[in-house]
């Protein structure tokens, strides 16, 4: 896998934004990814169609986090986007019973474009869900913050 500096990049972190809904933010983020041809035109649709059979809301301690993706075919460059709410956002969780919902807070926005690359994201991921203290760090962060934490404790090297 590419080296972490590559696939966060700064203008793919938003701290503490307003937004309404899901789609609603998925659109307003994907937005950089769409501009830099990182992804194709119909990335921001297809992660919100998504969404709506495999939910990806996580009920973490803190938080409530969620990791949206698409199909690896509407990806060009491998990108992962960071986002924290100024207000959570209702989704649904993954793995539910269809209804249930978590109040998400922070935002993982997959680009990646293989699935073992999901894989091995996921993974290091988890690890961090799993730290409530990184979480409230994250979430109280700025963009630059944001960026040395996650940087910090991603672990992709070698990975492929």
């Amino acid at each position: 896998m590419r080296k972490m500096k590559e696939i966060i990049d700064k203008s793919n972190i938003f701290s503490r934004i307003a937004i309404e809904n899901f789609a609603d933010l998925i659109n307003f983020i994907s937005a950089p990814l769409v501009s830099n041809q990182d992804v194709s035109q119909e990335f921001p649709d297809q992660v919100i169609e998504r969404e709506k059979k495999f939910p990806t809301g996580l009920p973490i301690q803190s938080f409530g986090v969620a990791i949206p993706h698409t199909d690896t075919k509407f990806v060009n460059n491998d990108k992962l986007t960071i986002v924290t709410l100024d207000k959570p956002i209702s989704m649904r969780v993954m793995g539910g019973t269809g209804e249930e919902k978590v109040d998400v807070s922070i935002i993982f926005l997959l680009a990646l474009s293989q699935s073992n690359k999901q894989l091995n994201i996921l993974t290091e991921l988890m690890k961090i869900f799993q730290k409530s203290n990184l979480l409230d760090k994250i979430y109280n962060s700025n963009k630059e913050e944001i960026y040395e934490i996650v940087i910090n404790n991603l672990n992709l090297e070698g990975k492929s």
